[in-house]
């Protein structure tokens, strides 16, 4: 869909420190052969922080970037991956309350990786739907702590860190214009990350171990076969981009980059590079692969960390993208309008001093 009036004002993030994947490796907690392979270096980890206290702080950040005030926001929308730190509970309303406070409607997104996207996707036509000069505070937070989860084998091709983001999208002007905006979805992807040997449980965790998601991935494509798996996702990969391309009026060698998610070189390579034809360095590749997947944040994370390090330009177009599982993808093109100052103190994303550097 193609958008008018719509702008990313404010971006935010909260990351933790690094962990290094050569500690990960020297302890067991992480293949050696897939240390070499999938090329990551570290990803960040909070000890402590819960998730939605990092949303939180990123939320905060954003909004105080995007000159807008708390009466400004019509909608907040929460979205994130895994457990959130309690059962049967509302973090949207906890992130609202320590951010904005207000009476807006706050929600919560469980769309697992393409929450970040999908949130902003959805919060657009709300937005243009209401009084001009309105904006909503999008967050996502995540945590992939043990027991229940294994940061660096619980999945195949990618390892988790933890962090809040936040983007603040407004009418009336920002240092992004929103061109277009595009989600879709293929349901024949819904078994790959559901457990169909062993069925549905009565309550999370039961068998108190880390969370085998690898397994039920290597499952559904040896049933359904490896080629036809990847052929089908690469094919519905390229359908979203060509469509939102299209709507944005844009083509691919216009993009000055391209935030995708967080992933191991191999993964990143067939799932994202390879049907795209795009080269990695058009990608934040040597930022990402320091801070790992993280979850339903890496566009706004991405995009953050490009604004803060000085790598955009006025007029330059980016497309985020986001693959979630299910599966969905929700892609954005912006166009760069400003490039502000956000590299001081405040600037939480980590910083990446150069190709090669570990």
């Amino acid at each position: 869909m193609r958008w008018n009036d719509m702008y990313i004002a404010g971006l935010g993030t909260r990351l933790p420190s690094p962990e290094p994947a050569e500690t990960a490796v020297s302890e067991g907690r992480y293949s050696a052969q897939e240390f070499k392979d999938n090329e990551l270096l570290s990803v960040l980890v909070s000890e402590e922080e819960p998730a939605v206290d990092m949303a939180a702080a990123a939320g905060r950040q954003a909004m105080a970037r995007s000159g807008r005030s708390a009466e400004d926001v019509r909608l907040l929308l929460h979205a994130h991956t895994y457990h959130q730190g309690e059962d049967l509970w509302t973090p949207a309303t906890y992130v609202q309350q320590r951010t904005i406070g207000g009476g807006a409607p706050s929600i919560q997104l469980n769309h697992a990786c393409d929450g970040g996207m999908a949130s902003l996707h959805l919060a657009i036509p709300y937005l243009l739907a209401g009084p001009a000069g309105g904006a909503a505070l999008l967050t996502t937070g995540d945590r992939f702590a043990p027991p229940g989860f294994n940061r660096w084998s619980s999945d195949i091709g990618l390892a988790f860190g933890d962090g809040g983001t936040a983007m603040v999208a407004a009418r009336g002007g920002g240092v992004a214009r929103i061109l277009a905006t595009h989600s879709s979805s293929d349901p024949y992807f819904e078994g790959l990350y559901r457990d169909t040997e062993r069925g549905f449980t009565d309550a999370p965790h039961l068998e108190g171990t880390p969370l085998d998601l690898r397994g039920r991935k290597i499952r559904f494509a040896q049933r359904e076969g490896v080629d036809a798996v990847i052929d089908r996702l690469s094919a519905a990969l390229v359908e979203n981009v060509e469509q939102v391309l299209a709507d944005a009026d844009v083509g691919m060698d216009q993009l000055a980059k391209l935030v995708l998610p967080n992933l191991g070189k191999p993964l990143l390579s067939w799932q994202l590079l390879a049907p795209l034809k795009i080269d990695l360095d058009r990608s934040p590749w040597e930022w990402g692969r320091r801070t790992g997947h993280l979850g339903a944040g890496d566009q706004f994370a991405g995009l953050t960390y490009l604004f803060e390090s000085g790598q955009l330009r006025r007029g330059d177009l980016v497309l985020l993208a986001g693959v979630g599982i299910g599966y969905c993808w929700t892609t954005a093109v912006l166009q760069v309008l400003s490039v502000p100052d956000w590299s001081g103190a405040d600037a939480e994303t980590l910083r990446v001093l150069g190709r090669g550097d570990g």
